[in-house]
């Protein structure tokens, strides 16, 4: 009996704990929607090397690319593509890459701040979806957070559209 009263005390006092609001806590402000588009206005291939007797590829290319909306600057940078199932020369329905790759903006605006910025690009499978997350930033950017996606709306006029969630801590 005694250890049901525990039981029963216990309960109602993590019940109580975990309904009293914290003081002095401090939270972030509510995610903000970031939308615009990407073209790429640059693209050098570096290098291209099949994998072994498979349609898998690598590919490296430098890549200047223009962001525009509430993301937006000019950067360059080094992509690097793993591409399975390439049908040369542009894919085929069955083609899906893995990116790695760092963007770094030296100096980009986003909604409204301004600063340097560093997104990771990291995404795998996806029919032409690709994932960014905020990794660094400077100045009025320095406490900015957030994560999103691009992806393909026109592969031949090099057009991508993005979209996610930022944040700025307090």
């Amino acid at each position: 009996m005694n250890k049901k009263i525990l039981g029963v005390f216990v309960s109602l006092l993590a019940v109580a704990i975990l309904a009293t609001p914290l003081l002095g806590v401090a939270y972030a402000e509510k995610p903000t929607f970031v939308s615009g588009t990407q073209m790429i206005t640059g693209y050098v291939p570096v290098s291209e090397v099949q994998k072994g007797k498979s349609d898998n590829f690598l590919s490296i290319a430098m890549l200047s690319v223009t962001w525009s909306g509430d993301i937006a600057g000019d950067t360059e940078y080094e992509g690097v593509l793993m591409l399975h199932n390439w049908v040369p020369p542009m894919g085929g329905p069955d083609t899906t890459a893995n990116i790695h790759e760092r963007i770094y903006f030296e100096t980009v605006t986003v909604l409204g701040e301004t600063g340097s910025l560093t997104l990771a690009v990291c995404s795998g499978g996806s029919k032409g979806v690709f994932r960014w997350t905020i990794i660094d930033g400077t100045e009025e950017l320095a406490n900015l957070h957030g994560n999103g996606i691009y992806y393909v709306t026109d592969m031949e006029q090099g057009l991508y559209d993005y979209e996610g969630y930022v944040h700025f801590d307090p």
